[in-house]
């Protein structure tokens, strides 16, 4: 258990991310609250730029107090034998407390490659959103999946919001990456038994109550509510 335990810390990159306003535009459309059940509330919204139009998805935690914050790059992974959606993943994150939001998006693992890396920009707008929207707590935050940050197409980005977060600490989840760790990380991601041991790098660090299995077994789709209006700003 402690060997175990072990490799999974050695997944979280400690990095000092200074983020800062750039000059390519950063799109988002009205956020839609699709659900609202067992305290994490439910929305979608899309990002638009040069990247072109994505959809995200948010799940944030029933409460007005600062939550831990994740941005996760891609919302399912191909194997060569199936295919698993990480919504829940990140819907189990809220549940046990921390704000996340995915975009979509699917990791080609037919075969370990670093074929599948989101450019910055893309996951920089789905930060900037999370930053201006919801209550975070700007300690604990992280991001992760197969993300490129070359000097080349890493954008630092800084929203305007009084609050400075400039080289804060980031806790990066490194999964869908060709490397021994990463691949391993990448196939524990195949499972609901294997999500539950990744929830552990994030619950564990930010000090949020334990993600169930159960939480990693429902419908990933829930029906949407009725007669909610979208909203800029929730």
């Amino acid at each position: 258990m402690r060997v175990a335990l072990a490799c999974l810390l050695s997944l979280l990159i400690f990095a000092g991310i200074c983020l800062a306003q750039s000059d390519e535009p950063c799109l988002s459309g009205p956020a839609t609250t699709l659900s609202d059940t067992d305290g994490v509330t439910t929305k979608t919204l899309t990002f638009s730029g040069s990247f072109g139009k994505l959809t995200a998805h948010v799940f944030l935690p029933d409460t007005a107090k600062p939550v831990p914050g994740i941005a996760l790059s891609h919302s399912t992974i191909q194997y060569a034998d199936s295919r698993t959606d990480l919504l829940l993943f990140a819907r189990a994150l809220a549940r046990a407390g921390a704000a996340s939001i995915i975009l979509d998006g699917t990791i080609n693992w037919r075969t370990p490659n670093d074929d599948s890396k989101r450019p910055w920009q893309p996951v920089r707008c789905e930060l900037q959103w999370l930053i201006a929207n919801v209550n975070l707590d700007l300690q604990s935050l992280a991001f992760g999946g197969p993300i490129s940050l070359n000097t080349d197409s890493y954008i630092p980005v800084c929203p305007a919001r009084g609050r400075k977060l400039c080289y804060e600490p980031w806790i990066y989840v490194n999964f869908g990456w060709n490397s021994p760790i990463e691949v391993r990380a990448t196939e524990w991601m195949k499972t609901p038994q294997g999500q539950l041991k990744m929830t552990h790098l994030v619950t564990g660090s930010f000090h949020l109550k334990d993600v169930q299995l159960s939480w990693l077994l429902e419908n990933p789709t829930p029906p949407p509510m009725v007669a909610r209006a979208p909203t800029e700003n929730q």
